[in-house]
């Protein structure tokens, strides 16, 4: 069905170009063949058709309130929640609100160091108690080494002194 279109007629087609010129101003030999091709007569018709409409303007806020416009114009689902349902729905909400405030207060409790206070010891005894042995420090008391040590091992360790010469191993 891709036939090639028919041919137009040369008197066809000179008188179209002539209405697409000007179709109130044609011609003599145009005017003519309108009269004996009723193809031609009804383009002529639909350019003057054409020039004559004026177009059409649209009202001021046209536009602006065309959504409105159909949606009154569409039918309306009700959306009404009953009466239950809107407890329910209130009942839901405050109990997530509730459940989030007690969460967050377990967190905030769970996350919180222990007060410490600082409180200076009674007497010496309770000061020795408190010094911790940390390893690689060097004591700069030799007696309190010595002290330290059980009875045999400080007797031992003072012999030792004594025989060394200047007091050093």
């Amino acid at each position: 069905m891709s036939e090639a279109l028919l041919p137009i007629p040369d008197a066809c087609e000179t008188t179209l170009a002539a209405i697409e010129r000007d179709p109130l101003e044609l011609p003599n030999e145009a005017l003519i063949h309108l009269r004996q091709c009723p193809g031609c007569a009804e383009a002529r018709v639909q350019w003057l058709a054409l020039d004559e409409a004026p177009h059409a303007l649209a009202p001021a806020g046209y536009f602006d309130h065309l959504p409105a416009r159909i949606q009154r114009k569409l039918p309306m689902k009700s959306r009404a929640i009953p009466g239950p349902r809107k407890l329910l729905w209130a009942a839901a909400a405050a109990l997530m609100m509730a459940g989030t405030g007690v969460g967050g207060y377990w967190l905030g409790r769970a996350n919180q160091t222990p007060v410490v206070e600082a409180a200076l010891p009674r007497n010496p005894s309770e000061v020795q108690e408190l010094i911790v042995d940390a390893p690689f420090q060097e004591d700069g008391d030799a007696l309190s080494q010595l002290s330290a040590l059980p009875q045999e091992e400080a007797e031992a360790v003072l012999k030792q002194l004594e025989a060394s010469p200047m007091g050093h191993p």
